[in-house]
């Protein structure tokens, strides 16, 4: 069994696929045309996809499909938060399927592409096979508290000070909505381009244990990151249930699903995965010690690789 990643690939098709009068997404096809078709979900909201991703699956075996969400990467208009929830990336997804002529297919997400993995099947459960999540992100007001405002803050108290710090004190009890202010409510720009450097530079240093390389240049990456997860988070995922995935999961319980976590994953917490799998059936919960949140690890990678070379070699029997 192949347990690395597979080599890099381009994509046998790319196209722009208009999914309402604002938004054009970016959508790539990899692989085998006529294999399993399974999708790539990013995280962020806002991150959007790399190449790197689609190394993950056997391209003789899977039809492999990736998209840049709304606002972010290659979709266009960039950096648009307009008609911008998860509910529409739900349809975008859905729109993308039947442009394929898929019947049904694989979701893969980790973090924020677990939440969407999620919300979808909620909505067409019927269009999916199984699920492969890692890094569960139930994206509720307690996961918000912990990465932005108390608890995080334990763990990298030297990353959390530089993120707090550029906030003045009077607003420092609500770092959330002091962000979203200069992000969404000022017309400084240059303001709000260094605001949003320092929130994807606080989200990139606290990813994995060992510090990941920070870019001195504010790229077109950090604008979105922090622009679309600020407009995500602050409106409370756009969300009426502050627990909406737990309270939705008896829709999708029988369908399978491999979760994949890291011990190390501070972003998005292991009790999150716990409480998830309370509430399904037929799923399959792995602990990768030593593993924190990013899927490209080698530890993480790893399992989450062997994920799906097991549903390859049991369905290609």
């Amino acid at each position: 069994m192949n347990l690395d990643f597979y080599p890099s690939i381009e994509p046998f098709k790319t196209y722009m696929l208009d999914v309402d009068e604002t938004h054009s997404i970016y959508v790539e096809e990899c692989g085998n045309p006529n294999g399993e078709p399974i999708v790539f979900l990013h995280g962020g909201p806002g991150a959007g996809c790399g190449k790197k991703a689609r190394r993950f699956f056997d391209p003789e075996y899977y039809h492999i499909i990736l998209f840049d969400q709304r606002g972010c990467g290659r979709s266009k208009p960039f950096l648009s938060i307009k008609n911008n929830t998860i509910f529409h990336l739900v349809e975008d997804m859905e729109k993308i399927r039947k442009h394929i002529g898929i019947e049904k297919w694989l979701l893969f997400g980790g973090s924020f592409g677990s939440t969407l993995a999620l919300t979808y099947t909620f909505h067409y459960p019927e269009k999916v096979k199984k699920l492969f999540l890692q890094g569960i992100c139930l994206s509720n007001k307690s996961d918000l508290l912990w990465f932005f405002q108390n608890g995080l803050s334990e763990i990298y108290p030297d990353e959390f000070k530089k993120f707090k710090d550029f906030i003045p004190p009077e607003e420092q009890n609500n770092l959330l909505e002091a962000y979203y202010k200069r992000i969404h409510q000022n017309k400084d720009e240059v303001l709000m381009k260094k605001a949003c450097k320092i929130w994807s530079d606080y989200e990139l240093r606290v990813m994995e244990s060992e510090m990941s390389p920070i870019n001195s240049e504010i790229m077109p990456h950090d604008l979105s990151l922090a622009l679309i997860e600020t407009h995500y988070f602050y409106n409370k995922m756009h969300w009426n249930d502050d627990n909406y995935i737990l309270n939705n999961l008896y829709k999708i319980e029988n369908i399978p699903c491999s979760i994949a976590h890291g011990r190390l994953d501070f972003n998005c917490r292991l009790y999150s995965a716990f409480e998830l799998v309370k509430y399904l059936k037929d799923f399959e919960l792995v602990i990768v010690e030593g593993a924190g949140h990013s899927p490209f690890t080698e530890k993480m990678s790893k399992v989450l690789i062997k994920f799906l070379e097991e549903y390859k070699e049991k369905n290609e029997r």
